[in-house]
């Protein structure tokens, strides 16, 4: 953790509170001066910093008019210090207390950024990617038309082609090895379930292959008739047209 800003030392210095218990540099201070000197901490970049202040509001003055702006800030204090597992749970607990608060958008964007943060590389398990579009998704159906849905929505779009190129790089393994019925399963998963993806055009365009590569022309046909009837604009449909192979 860095060590306290000039801003709290300041403020500590001003009340006279420092030299006095024990060295705790937040005794004596009220539940207004925890949170301006977490909102300080937070604009210097000292975010641990104002984790430990609004934690110690929180366990001082719970009956504080505004302890629901104190528990965002909290979230967000955790969100910026990469503690983006705590900062979803600070962020749930706001919802679960304060569902009707006026800030309850922002809070509900909060978390679903926070599980897209969690979100990992494609290769590798996408539970938190799951999730994040799950809540993302909610974020963008309760507060529709909202600043806070829209941003939602960008996320959500974003992981779900996390999402598809999951999907299409499995495809993508078996096709390599020849494994063309294995390969086929997986591009038709991308197409079925992510047909708004840049990748749902090249996974017919994989399906297209793979059946002429065993020797299923009907099938092949189908497949390339979808790509060029559903994504008629798309490189891999221009590669079809191209190569000769729309007849």
């Amino acid at each position: 953790m860095k060590p306290p800003s000039l801003a709290l030392v300041s403020l500590a210095v001003a009340l006279g509170l420092l030299g006095c218990g024990g060295g705790d540099p937040y005794q004596g201070l009220t539940a207004d001066d925890l949170y301006r000197i977490a909102e300080n901490e937070l604009a210097e970049g000292n975010a641990d910093n104002a984790v430990e202040a609004l934690e110690r509001l929180h366990v001082s003055f719970g009956d504080w008019p505004r302890l629901p702006e104190a528990g965002l800030l909290l979230a967000r204090a955790h969100y910026e210090a990469d503690d983006y597992l705590t900062a979803r749970s600070e962020y749930r607990r706001f919802l679960d207390r304060f569902a009707s608060n006026p800030l309850a958008p922002d809070a509900s964007l909060g978390e679903c950024r926070s599980l897209a943060m969690l979100a990992p590389h494609p290769q590798r398990d996408q539970g938190y990617t799951e999730e994040a579009i799950t809540i993302c998704g909610n974020v963008v159906v309760d507060y529709a038309g909202t600043t806070q849905a829209e941003t939602a929505d960008s996320l959500r779009a974003s992981l779900r082609h996390t999402m598809a190129e999951k999907e299409y790089l499995n495809a993508n393994h078996y096709f390599r090895r020849r494994q063309y019925d294995s390969a086929i399963i997986y591009f038709q998963f991308v197409v079925d379930f992510y047909p708004e993806t840049d990748l749902a055009p090249q996974a017919l365009l994989g399906i297209f292959r793979s059946n002429e590569a065993i020797g299923y022309q009907d099938l092949a046909d189908t497949a390339r008739n979808q790509l060029l009837q559903d994504y008629p604009d798309s490189p891999e449909a221009a590669e079809l047209r191209g190569s000769g192979t729309t007849s």
